[in-house]
């Protein structure tokens, strides 16, 4: 038989407090990186794109996407090195988090706050398909991204 904690109450309380808290430092650390790219990158400016090979723009795209991977990769990392303060309290052992191995809350948070990516993104598919997909920061903000209606 395994050494493992039984699952009673406080071990189950322990481990959800845990996943809640990686998730939050997840969020935090995808949220800054999404700025940090915002703020390395500058604001989208459609006019230097106009006369550039659709090909590039791809290019450009896939090449954030990847670096995007290599940060969450490596905040990942760091979020594993963040100790619990319950790590051991009913048997319950941190590094065995499941969650921890995760990161898609930073993923996602790293993909859908990086304005610059999504700004990049719209204007590829726009050109691509040969169709009009307009948003403003104003209706992404509000969560209105997509909605054919505006202030």
């Amino acid at each position: 038989m395994r050494n493992e904690a039984k699952y009673t109450p406080l071990f189950v309380l322990v481990k959800l407090l845990d996943i809640g808290l990686v998730t939050m430092y997840f969020f935090i650390l995808g949220l800054a990186a999404a700025k940090t790219f915002d703020g390395f990158l500058g604001k989208f400016d459609q006019d230097g794109y106009e006369n550039n090979p659709l090909w590039l723009l791809f290019l450009e795209i896939v090449l954030q996407l990847f670096f995007i991977g290599i940060v969450a990769y490596i905040l990942r990392n760091l979020v594993k090195l963040i100790p619990y303060p319950l790590d051991g309290v009913a048997g319950f052992q941190h590094t065995r988090l499941k969650e921890l191995d995760g990161g898609e809350v930073m993923a996602l948070v790293l993909i859908l706050f990086q304005r610059n990516l999504i700004d990049k993104v719209f204007y590829f598919v726009n050109r691509l398909l040969g169709i009009s997909v307009t948003h403003s920061t104003e209706e992404v903000l509000k969560g209105t991204r997509g909605s054919s209606h505006s202030k």
